[in-house]
């Protein structure tokens, strides 16, 4: 997400929180790459999570970065 405005209206919060919450949560959510395929960074399962947790939206368009 390139602008401050996307970024928070994405994942409705700030930088510095999602940070902090990825900090704590991103070595439990890390997922290996396979030789099949690359797994989905823990960035993007928390990012994709917390949309789905305020929206309540489970299908919807992930903004490229």
């Amino acid at each position: 997400m390139t602008d401050s405005y996307s970024y928070r209206n994405f994942v409705r919060m700030d930088n510095d929180s999602f940070n902090l919450l990825m900090s704590k949560v991103g070595p439990l959510i890390t997922r290996q790459d396979t030789t099949m395929r690359e797994a989905v960074s823990s960035a993007e399962r928390l990012a994709v999570t917390l949309r789905y947790l305020a929206t309540g939206m489970s299908k919807f368009l992930v903004p490229k970065s």
